[in-house]
């Protein structure tokens, strides 16, 4: 899979509108009304004079009276983002978008329309180039952990990109220092760091059983697969909003609605993910290619997983009222504690987020008990 990264998107951009701004320290104003205006975002060549985003602007000019201090545009790097996986939906159906300026993308089965991965993923960057005039680096590997990383690597060839061998991957991320690992708690950086454990090298030949008792089991299988580079996700359609996934499944052969095994099929995704979901839709096909359409209601998604499967092919038998052989389901999903996840998330939302992996926990511990999302709290406690 190939990594991309638009290295500071929104001062490409600047540039791009005003090339007086290139090769000059510049950052952002935070949004919103503030009491003591601060920046928001800084620049290499900013922050290479010890300046970081959160500093008071006045600061910041006194410290470096060369600074370019702009408006924030959101909305336009929004756009942007938006443009990166119009951009990168020509290539492939199979990615993600992450943080502003990068993406996740599969390129295994493409070879017979663009050739080999390596070649794909320079005329890639080539053509994002032509297009956008944006600079980017690539990471190319089986691991995803592996290719994120190998984006930020300082990079001598001229198409900036890097490409990790299969098999390789360990000898790779060894020297990397953890705090480099996506998703990896500051609660558990400060204990691999009391244990001596500073890079990925340190943390691999550790056993499953030794680091499930800093964790969970499973939480401890996902860093020990990242930090052995091999972590091999399956991407979501570039097509799907984030924070929503779909899942089709074709019946062979066709079946009549009550012979259909939905609730332990949906039992499954609903367990595998563990997050709040946001919306459900089911949509299914009929043997003659007539569709249907059903949508839980927004009380039964805090229902415990075991109950919502069970909602769900309830619903179905009853809106399949044809008595027709079915040969096609699609189950969509919306995830989040009750909002959809943007580009810029307020400190409100990023905490709510923080909450989905004890809620997952809690869902499994207690699977025949409610665990409701905190926008289902609040809205008990304002009623």
């Amino acid at each position: 899979m190939l990594a991309m990264w638009v290295p500071e998107m929104p001062f490409q951009m600047a540039g791009q509108q005003d090339p007086g701004l290139r090769d000059r320290p510049l950052a952002f104003l935070g949004p919103g009304p503030q009491r003591t205006p601060c920046l928001w975002l800084v620049n290499r060549l900013a922050r290479a004079e010890g300046l970081a985003p959160g500093d008071p602007m006045d600061h910041a000019l006194r410290r470096l009276p060369g600074l370019r201090v702009l408006d924030p545009a959101p909305q336009t790097w929004w756009e942007a983002q938006a443009c990166l996986g119009e951009f990168l939906q020509h290539w492939t159906p199979q990615g993600l978008l992450g943080h502003m300026g990068e993406a996740l993308v599969e390129l295994d089965g493409t070879g017979r329309l663009f050739g080999a991965p390596r070649d794909t993923a320079a005329r890639m960057q080539r053509e994002l180039a032509q297009a956008t005039g944006w600079t980017s680096q690539g990471g190319l590997s089986r691991s995803a952990t592996a290719a994120k990383l190998a984006t930020r690597l300082e990079f001598r060839a001229a198409i900036g990109l890097e490409e990790v061998p299969e098999g390789g991957e360990p000898v790779f991320l060894a020297p990397q220092p953890l705090a480099r690992m996506p998703d990896l708690a500051p609660r558990l950086r400060w204990r691999f760091q009391r244990l001596g454990l500073h890079r990925f090298g340190d943390l691999q030949p550790v056993p499953l059983p030794t680091l499930a008792q800093l964790m969970p089991e499973d939480q401890a299988l996902a860093v020990l697969t990242r930090a052995r580079g091999e972590d091999r996700p399956r991407l979501p359609m570039l097509a799907d909003p984030a924070g929503e996934s779909r899942h089709p499944w074709r019946l062979e052969p066709p079946c009549l609605p009550e012979e259909a095994p939905l609730a332990i099929w949906c039992l499954e995704r609903f367990w595998n993910d563990g997050r709040s979901p946001r919306r459900l839709t089911l949509r299914w096909w009929d043997v003659d290619g007539q569709a249907h359409r059903w949508q839980a209601p927004e009380t039964a998604l805090a229902e415990p997983p075991v109950l919502l499967a069970r909602l769900v092919e309830a619903g179905f038998r009853q809106g399949a009222l044809r008595r027709i052989l079915v040969h096609r389901l699609e189950l969509h999903l919306a995830w989040g504690l009750g909002r959809p996840r943007g580009l810029f998330e307020t400190p409100l939302t990023r905490k709510l987020g923080a909450l989905e992996p004890a809620l997952a926990r809690l869902r499994k511990r207690f699977p025949e008990q409610p665990v409701l999302p905190g926008w289902a709290r609040r809205g008990e406690g304002s009623g």
